[in-house]
């Protein structure tokens, strides 16, 4: 059943009913004018506004004593619990807004999140135990409203405008990386000339590619370099794995590879020089009230990852 709309002519202010519950507490206009740091005529204002509104009288009003009538005193007790029925869900919300609590939908590209993110989201989830994480690992940039996400991960040369608020956490440079064996039995290439004699594997965005846009790391500019593409995937983690096997030389971020190079299964070949560069974002919707699960995981994530300030996407 709908709610009753109610009269604005007749619905009292909240404010005036306070100020009637004070002056029936404290036995004075005055006094109650104080407490609400108003002048004694605005507070008698409001208790005529609200007689009006219910259409009787509230108050017995003498030189040194205010009181309240049957009505008034029956008036008092409904009105003081519903006031408090106010306050205690004003508080609950407020306590809502500043406790993290409730699920947390967070999208991000699964080798990355991989590699990366689940560390560190790891560590989120034992630090508040009162949010959830529902991570949703693709390729595909989800709309925020339609699959109603919180945050996302995206990894981009550039970010398009639009309402969202981004936050840069660190550069992503593509390097090159090879297993010892491969390089033992096919030879480590020199110069980025030298990749069109190898078994080249890529990744995502890379798919089908002839040349490569490599830079020395002290070069602004790039110079195309032909390669011998043998396999594409669209997932980082499948490629680093298959160049571990000793498939080929892998064009990789260096946050998919680097546990691999430490470990001694890949190594990193033409180590100055880069392929494509971009950054690792974190976005969430532009909101002057973010939900307090939201700025929680926010703010961890920026001090565990972060390397550059927030940037608004306007």
């Amino acid at each position: 059943m709908a709610a009753r709309v109610p009269d604005p002519e007749t619905t009292p202010d909240v404010r005036d009913l306070r100020a009637f519950c004070l002056v029936v507490d404290l036995g004075s206009v005055t006094a109650a004018a104080e407490a609400l740091e108003e002048t004694k005529g605005s507070v008698s204002r409001r208790l005529t506004r609200l007689e009006q509104a219910l259409g009787v009288s509230l108050l017995r009003r003498s030189p040194r004593l205010v009181q309240p009538t049957e009505d008034g005193a029956a008036y008092r007790a409904q009105i003081g619990r519903a006031l408090e029925i106010l306050d205690a869900a004003g508080s609950e919300l407020r306590g809502a807004r500043d406790a993290p609590r409730g699920n947390l939908r967070v999208t991000a590209p699964n080798d990355l999140a991989v590699s990366l993110l689940a560390p560190s989201i790891a560590r989120f989830v034992e630090r508040f135990p009162e949010v959830t994480v529902d991570m949703l690992l693709t390729e595909r940039r989800l709309d925020f409203e339609t699959e109603q996400i919180d945050v996302a991960f995206r990894a981009s040369a550039a970010l398009e405008d639009s309402s969202l608020v981004a936050h840069k956490l660190r550069d992503v440079h593509g390097r090159f990386y090879a297993s010892r064996a491969y390089l033992k039995k096919h030879g480590t290439p020199a110069t980025p000339d030298d990749l069109a004699s190898h078994r080249v594997l890529l990744m995502g965005p890379l798919r089908g590619a002839r040349s490569l846009p490599v830079r020395r790391t002290s070069e602004p500019t790039p110079s195309p370099a032909r390669i011998r593409a043998t396999m594409s995937a669209s997932d980082a983690s499948f490629v680093r794995e298959v160049a571990i096997a000793g498939a080929g030389i892998a064009v990789l971020p260096s946050e998919i590879a680097g546990g691999a190079v430490e470990q001694g299964r890949l190594v990193h070949v033409l180590a100055d020089h880069v392929c494509f560069s971009g950054a690792l974002y974190l976005i969430h919707q532009g909101t002057r009230f973010l939900a307090p699960k939201v700025r929680a995981f926010r703010d961890h994530v920026l001090a565990e990852l972060g390397r550059a300030p927030r940037r608004p996407r306007r």
